[in-house]
């Protein structure tokens, strides 16, 4: 996903090269969820900068304001901002990614702003209008999306562990159960590939799978189905990698899942991406 991040930022580097004007602000809207705080809605970071080992990213403080002004969201107070891992973990390969493709400190990456967004344990209703929220702010050509999530959490000190001999589709036998939690992950991969909010919706319901970020992904689903719908943008997803932490043989191992995804634009001339 993150190369389609250094694309993207190429991308960008050369309309304005090619343009000869000044560079414009590019802006990744990082959307992860909360662990350690409830939270029914959306927050965004009230910070300046985001330090990371290669270099501090700079805040959108413009995009923030604008955000706030609609009442839906609140700011994330500095501990919980410092807090939550789900979008921590993402600022260094987010900064890695900028030195790389436009340069340290180079006047290109100074322009570079991020804005992370945490999304709660929303209900369905509030997704679908946090997604119809943004959805005109992530369909610009300078905005990218980072949405941050694990897969499966299984085992039993996650108290997640169902599990079947044979595949629930077509009664094929399993042969580990980590084959099982493969399958249970691909279910949900599939309806995010659809870009279906209200199958994936269903399949939480169903199956109850333990994907932490399943609410910020449901709010990205809900943003692109509603540019899809009003014809502003149409992407295309695929999931380009899939693995767990250790391959589950018995009940009393345990296991987490990591998928990485990519959206591009149906022309392929851009790439918007998570």
């Amino acid at each position: 996903s993150y190369l389609a991040l250094k694309e993207a930022l190429m991308a960008g580097a050369a309309t304005h090269h090619r343009s000869g004007g000044s560079c414009k602000a590019f802006t990744i809207v990082a959307l992860h969820p909360s662990h350690h705080v409830y939270l029914s809605g959306g927050a965004i970071s009230g910070a300046t900068e985001l330090q990371t080992p290669l270099g501090n990213l700079l805040v959108d403080d413009n995009l923030r304001n604008q955000l706030l002004k609609t009442g839906e969201f609140s700011l994330m107070e500095q501990h919980v901002d410092e807090a939550e891992h789900s979008g921590e973990m993402q600022y260094p390969y987010i900064a890695k990614i900028i030195n790389d493709t436009l340069g340290v400190g180079s006047a290109k990456s100074l322009h570079v702003r991020v804005l992370p967004i945490m999304i709660g344990a929303t209900s369905n209703s509030h997704e679908q209008r946090f997604g119809g929220l943004l959805a005109p702010y992530l369909a610009q050509p300078n905005v990218f999306t980072v949405v941050s999530s694990d897969f499966c959490h299984w085992g039993k000190r996650f108290s997640y562990y169902p599990h079947h001999s044979t595949n629930p589709d077509d009664d094929t036998p399993f042969n580990q159960i980590a084959d099982y939690i493969e399958w249970l992950d691909r279910k949900g991969m599939t309806n995010i590939e659809m870009q279906s909010p209200g199958a994936f919706a269903t399949y939480l319901r169903e199956h109850s799978n333990t994907i932490c970020g399943r609410h910020p992904i449901a709010v990205w689903l809900q943003s692109v189905a509603a540019n899809g719908q009003n014809g502003t943008e149409k992407v295309n997803v695929a999931f380009v990698k899939y693995d767990q932490s250790s391959r589950v043989l018995t009940v009393d191992e345990s296991s987490v899942s990591y998928a990485s995804a990519v959206a591009r634009l149906a022309s392929g001339a851009s790439t918007e991406g998570s």
